[in-house]
């Protein structure tokens, strides 16, 4: 399995993973990567297209997290965290681990990014009931309430 971050997905690649995306969501992907809003990365399996995610810096309120996770003496509002945005993988490649490798490579990527610049946390946004494969990989469910079916998770790597 390879991962790949590329410059641009265009709407032909996009439509070769045979993702359910609209037209709306495949701009979005190309307007966010031209405008440096995340970076998309491609996963390749047997040098098939299988999936995609994007990653970006971001950060999680204090409010938002579990009440040991703040630090002592420390005043911030918001602790530094990578976002893991929108992800998809093609369903004939589910069931593969491909997303558990997306999570450990965002892991390592935290991680690097972390010893250059301040980052704690990696932060993603998923649906009720599509927890499992986050709280396997130890991400813990947020204990702010649910927006739209909506909730927030994070993963702590200091």
């Amino acid at each position: 399995m390879k991962m790949i971050s590329v410059p641009w997905i265009s709407l032909r690649q996009m439509v070769r993973i045979r993702l359910a995306l609209t037209s709306l969501q495949k701009e979005k992907l190309s307007n966010n990567r031209a405008n440096k809003l995340a970076v998309v990365y491609v996963v390749r399996y047997n040098k098939n297209m299988a999936a995609y995610f994007t990653v970006s810096m971001s950060s999680i309120n204090v409010e938002h997290l579990d009440r040991k996770e703040k630090v002592e003496h420390a005043t911030p509002i918001r602790y530094p965290a990578m976002l893991l945005g929108q992800v998809g993988v093609d369903k004939k490649h589910r069931g593969k681990g491909i997303g558990a490798d997306i999570c450990n490579f965002c892991m390592g990527l935290a991680q690097e990014v972390g010893e250059r610049i301040a980052c704690r946390y990696i932060i993603l946004q998923t649906s009720i009931g599509k927890t499992s494969l986050y709280e396997k990989m130890g991400f813990s469910i947020s204990p702010k309430p649910p927006v739209n079916n909506k909730i927030w998770m994070y993963r702590k790597f200091v």
